[in-house]
Protein backbone atom coordinates (compact mmCIF):
# COMPACT_ATOMS: atom_id res chain seq x y z
CA UNK A 1 0.00 0.00 0.00
CA UNK A 2 2.93 2.43 0.32
CA UNK A 3 4.21 2.39 -3.12
CA UNK A 4 1.30 4.42 -4.02
CA UNK A 5 0.69 5.86 -0.81
CA UNK A 6 3.48 9.01 0.33
CA UNK A 7 3.19 9.33 3.97
CA UNK A 8 5.69 11.90 4.12
CA UNK A 9 3.78 14.41 1.88
CA UNK A 10 0.22 13.52 3.50
CA UNK A 11 2.24 14.31 6.97
CA UNK A 12 3.64 18.09 5.76
CA UNK A 13 -0.09 18.29 4.09
CA UNK A 14 -1.72 17.55 7.39
CA UNK A 15 0.74 19.71 9.19
CA UNK A 16 0.34 22.50 6.62
CA UNK A 17 -3.35 22.61 6.89
CA UNK A 18 -3.27 22.49 10.65
CA UNK A 19 -1.18 25.46 11.24
CA UNK A 20 -2.84 27.26 8.07
CA UNK A 21 -6.27 26.48 9.57
CA UNK A 22 -6.06 27.01 12.87
CA UNK A 23 -3.23 29.29 13.15
CA UNK A 24 -3.90 32.13 11.11
CA UNK A 25 -7.15 32.56 12.45
CA UNK A 26 -6.33 32.29 15.85
CA UNK A 27 -3.71 35.11 15.24
CA UNK A 28 -6.04 37.18 13.86
CA UNK A 29 -8.36 36.86 16.95
CA UNK A 30 -5.51 37.75 18.87
CA UNK A 31 -4.81 40.80 16.51
CA UNK A 32 -8.75 41.97 17.27
CA UNK A 33 -8.72 41.20 20.52
CA UNK A 34 -5.51 43.79 20.72
CA UNK A 35 -7.27 46.41 19.44
CA UNK A 36 -10.78 45.73 21.50
CA UNK A 37 -11.59 47.99 24.00
CA UNK A 38 -11.48 47.06 27.71
CA UNK A 39 -14.52 44.42 28.25
CA UNK A 40 -15.16 46.00 31.85
CA UNK A 41 -16.53 48.74 30.12
CA UNK A 42 -14.08 51.22 31.49
CA UNK A 43 -13.59 54.45 29.43
CA UNK A 44 -10.53 55.23 28.22
CA UNK A 45 -8.49 54.33 24.95
CA UNK A 46 -6.57 51.58 24.35
CA UNK A 47 -2.47 51.98 24.68
CA UNK A 48 -1.00 53.39 20.96
CA UNK A 49 0.79 50.16 21.45
CA UNK A 50 -1.55 47.92 21.80
CA UNK A 51 -3.70 49.01 18.79
CA UNK A 52 0.28 49.78 16.81
CA UNK A 53 0.32 45.88 17.42
CA UNK A 54 -3.35 44.93 16.40
CA UNK A 55 -2.31 46.39 13.16
CA UNK A 56 0.60 44.58 12.53
CA UNK A 57 -0.85 41.44 13.45
CA UNK A 58 -3.58 41.83 11.34
CA UNK A 59 -1.82 43.11 8.58
CA UNK A 60 0.52 39.85 8.96
CA UNK A 61 -2.67 37.88 8.67
CA UNK A 62 -3.66 39.97 5.72
CA UNK A 63 -0.49 39.46 4.12
CA UNK A 64 0.04 35.16 4.55
CA UNK A 65 -3.68 35.20 3.21
CA UNK A 66 -2.61 37.13 -0.16
CA UNK A 67 1.02 35.41 -0.91
CA UNK A 68 -1.36 32.39 -0.31
CA UNK A 69 -3.87 33.20 -3.33
CA UNK A 70 -0.82 34.64 -5.39
CA UNK A 71 0.88 30.92 -4.82
CA UNK A 72 -2.50 29.32 -5.57
CA UNK A 73 -2.69 31.66 -9.26
CA UNK A 74 1.05 31.93 -10.16
CA UNK A 75 0.49 29.56 -13.24
CA UNK A 76 -2.12 31.65 -14.11
CA UNK A 77 -0.77 34.72 -13.26
CA UNK A 78 2.05 33.53 -15.67
CA UNK A 79 -0.19 32.82 -18.46
CA UNK A 80 -2.05 35.86 -18.53
CA UNK A 81 0.14 38.52 -17.42
CA UNK A 82 3.68 37.15 -17.37
CA UNK A 83 3.69 37.91 -13.84
CA UNK A 84 6.83 34.54 -12.82
CA UNK A 85 5.27 35.19 -9.03
CA UNK A 86 6.74 32.64 -6.36
CA UNK A 87 8.89 30.38 -8.17
CA UNK A 88 6.33 29.94 -11.26
CA UNK A 89 7.79 28.56 -13.89
CA UNK A 90 8.19 30.75 -17.41
CA UNK A 91 5.55 29.80 -20.11
CA UNK A 92 6.02 26.33 -21.78
CA UNK A 93 9.23 25.46 -19.51
CA UNK A 94 7.38 22.51 -17.96
CA UNK A 95 6.45 20.85 -21.12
Amino acid sequence: MSAWFDYTATLKIVVFGVLVGGALPALFAVGVRLGAPAADGAPGRRHPVWVALSWVVCALVVAAVVVGVLFIARDFLVHRFGWHLLGADPVGAGT
